[in-house]
């Protein structure tokens, strides 16, 4: 199929609303105070930089477009093995919390990591709704070349609203990048598992560069490429 025909089946109309709803949300959920860290200040006094509103904000503009824009979710939270998906955030926690993860807030690295890992993955289980889920699947009739470009792009334009710059990246440039490489990754993840636990786990095991990323990313490369060959009728 040509590329002029495949974006012409594709409901563009829908999918820019999709999306200028997601920037309208996350623009005023970033002007809105913490409400995580509102949270934790109640149980802990050890500062997280994590903020959940964006995040909320993709996940429920994407569950509102699931119910009532007719598309048909096939992208779900486990995939199409429950079993094999629960292997990547496994494989994340183990990695981190036995190798750690260094702090300043007298918390042991190890423990850590654990709880570092954590709030990164369910942040990321928000955004891979929007990103590798919703929009995905709303561009069911183009290439995976084309669904990994535009989710890339996507994904990197709405983070000029998340970020106050790119510096830790290198710049914008690179960053922009980064995410069209990343997505390839993460749009073949989510197709060939179904799962938006897998594309949550994969996008959070760059939280750092070390020998634990190494490990997490060998080892989920190799759980994708094998997918369909130990996919059984008992794990679906």
């Amino acid at each position: 199929m040509s590329f002029i025909r495949q974006t012409k089946e594709v409901n563009w109309l829908r999918i820019l609303l999709f999306y200028g709803i997601i920037l309208i949300g996350t623009y005023f959920a970033r002007k809105l105070p913490n409400l995580l860290n509102i949270l934790l200040t109640k149980v802990t006094d050890i500062p997280f930089s994590f903020n959940y509103n964006h995040g909320f904000v993709t996940l429920v503009v994407s569950l509102i477009f699931y119910k009532f824009s007719g598309i048909n979710q096939e992208i779900t939270l486990l995939g199409n093995s429950k079993i094999k998906s629960l292997l990547f955030p496994a494989v994340l926690f183990v990695c981190y919390s036995v190798y750690g993860i260094n702090n300043d807030h007298g918390v042991n690295k190890h423990l850590w990591a654990l709880v570092f890992c954590s709030f990164a993955f369910i942040y990321n289980l928000m955004e891979e709704y929007a990103w590798r889920a919703y929009l995905i699947e709303s561009l069911d009739k183009v290439s995976f070349v084309l669904k990994s470009i535009i989710s890339g792009i996507f994904w990197c334009c709405w983070h000029l609203l998340v970020f106050k710059n790119f510096d830790q990246y290198g710049g914008f440039w690179i960053f922009f990048a980064f995410c069209i490489v990343f997505s390839f990754i993460l749009t073949f993840a989510s197709l060939r598992t179904k799962s938006i636990v897998v594309a949550a786990s994969i996008h959070a095991f760059i939280i750092q560069t070390n020998i634990a990323a190494l490990v997490c990313f060998v080892t989920f490369m190799l759980l994708l490429l094998t997918w369909n060959k130990f996919l059984t009728k008992g794990t679906r």
